[in-house]
């Protein structure tokens, strides 16, 4: 399964988006993976904190081009509303969640860093919201998790621009909660999880509880979302998408290839 669910000794719920080959991009497949990881986790009262991070050293590249390449409205429409429903219930879980940012977290996989409660990040993540440059609009609530988090302007330039920033930069524009050097990633996770874990349950319950009552929405995201998705244009600037990451592969492969024949390599017994 390319999302996977620990839960350790001290009651913290590991959710790891493991499908590195795709720089752990998200297909309806693991959409709906995490949807059923967070409903196991709300029903765990075991669980009093859930980290979310991304095998491989990327957070995610974001949907799946794959899957939105050319979709008639109506899947667009429900692939905009599962994913919303998988993030808004991870984002209505009753514990505080974490997400680890590095490497990329753009389109979707920042859309699922905002329905964390908070975001630890290298400086050197890149962060954005490229979805306009491929005539998409963002479906899965990240938008107005933005608005919320970082406020109007933020969220508008991102969108807007589709500027890519990094974790450094996401953190003054409170993106992220903070930012550090990659090798002191790992132990600014575990500080902030040390101090989630030293609240009591209760009360981190309740005030979660409490400040759902500000979070915004964008009212018909999934009908301007399926809109936009089954544009010509739209489409188009996918399949070009799509066509430029084939040919760079294809290229990568004859250059692999070419070097294997200038440089056979010589098997001797002893060394296979």
């Amino acid at each position: 399964m390319s999302v996977t669910l620990e839960v350790d000794a001290r009651g913290v719920a590991h959710l790891t988006l493991d499908r590195a080959a795709k720089r752990n991009a998200l297909d309806m497949a693991m959409v709906d993976a995490l949807a059923e990881h967070v409903a196991t986790v709300a029903a765990d009262p075991s669980v009093r904190l859930v980290v979310v991070r991304g095998a491989g050293g990327t957070f995610c590249a974001g949907a799946d081009i794959a899957d939105w390449a050319a979709p008639s409205n109506a899947v667009a429409a429900d692939q905009s509303r599962r994913g919303a429903d998988a993030f808004g219930a991870l984002a209505a879980l009753g514990v505080p969640s974490v997400a680890v940012v590095e490497g990329v977290c753009v389109g979707g996989g920042l859309e699922l860093a905002m329905a964390c409660d908070l975001r630890v990040a290298t400086d050197g993540a890149l962060l954005g919201l490229p979805e306009l440059g491929l005539g998409n609009l963002p479906s899965w609530g990240g938008t107005a998790r933005i608005v919320d988090v970082a406020g109007l302007g933020v969220a508008r330039h991102l969108l807007l621009s589709g500027e890519l920033v990094s974790g450094a930069r996401a953190a003054e524009l409170l993106l992220v909660t903070e930012a550090v050097p990659a090798t002191g990633l790992d132990a600014a996770v575990e500080a902030v999880v040390d101090r989630l874990l030293a609240a009591e349950p209760l009360a981190v319950s309740l005030a979660k509880t409490a400040l759902a009552g500000f979070a915004g929405h964008l009212p018909h995201e999934d009908a301007l979302a399926a809109y936009t998705a089954g544009l010509d244009s739209s489409r188009d600037r996918k399949q070009d998408f799509l066509d430029r990451k084939a040919a760079a592969r294809a290229a990568k492969a004859a250059a692999a290839a070419t070097a294997v024949t200038d440089h056979p390599t010589v098997v001797t017994e002893g060394h296979r």
